[in-house]
């Protein structure tokens, strides 16, 4: 009769154990919502050779060529594929370029309340990033040129983003891929 009084007293002691009181820092508790996380690719920079300007990309990402004078820069991990156009242009068509890809950008933001804008100057090019967290699938644009002969414009294009999804759960991707943007934009130069 003791033996089975000291397993009863054993397992109500180890069943009381296993309760937490709440203070407890290791405790595992459900969270409400999941974030993502997101394994950061780094900050090693890459030349991207075949270009008529020189372009650094993220090491980690991989650069394609889908057609002339365009350059996908794609971040598998991350499902992010930047799209990245260059156009050659003279001193007379310039700003008529610059205007369509304003309004491009312009189109792709719609109606987003809020959005922000990071001005950036290289060696002969002047750059802006549009930053729109809610447009979700496209949340980071951006349009450079060195006034004169070259116009390099794009767009993130997150892929497996849904409307719902959280905006918050995209910051950190979004802050990834705006820093790479700042790197690139900030070193571009002429060949």
């Amino acid at each position: 009769m003791t033996i089975s009084r000291i397993i009863c007293c054993l397992a109500l002691t180890a069943m009381l154990a296993g309760c937490s009181d709440g203070r407890s820092k290791t405790a595992a508790v459900p969270r409400p919502t999941a974030y993502p996380r997101v394994a950061d690719p780094g900050t090693r920079y890459v030349t991207v050779d075949s270009l008529p300007v020189n372009l650094s990309v993220n090491a980690a990402a991989t650069v394609s060529h889908p057609r002339p004078r365009w350059l996908d820069v794609s971040y598998p991990d991350l499902h992010v594929t930047l799209h990245i156009s260059l156009t050659p242009t003279s001193a007379g068509e310039i700003e008529s370029v610059i205007a369509n890809r304003s309004e491009r950008i312009a189109l792709n933001v719609a109606d987003v309340s809020s959005t922000g804008e990071t001005s950036l100057e290289s060696d002969g090019f002047s750059a802006v990033i549009i930053t729109s967290p809610e447009t979700r699938s496209t949340p980071l644009q951006f349009l450079a040129h060195d006034g004169d002969s070259w116009v390099i414009s794009g767009a993130a294009f997150f892929s497996d983003v849904t409307p719902e999804a959280s905006i918050d759960s995209l910051a950190p991707i979004v802050s990834i891929i705006e820093r790479d943007l700042i790197h690139t934009l900030s070193n571009l130069t002429h060949k």
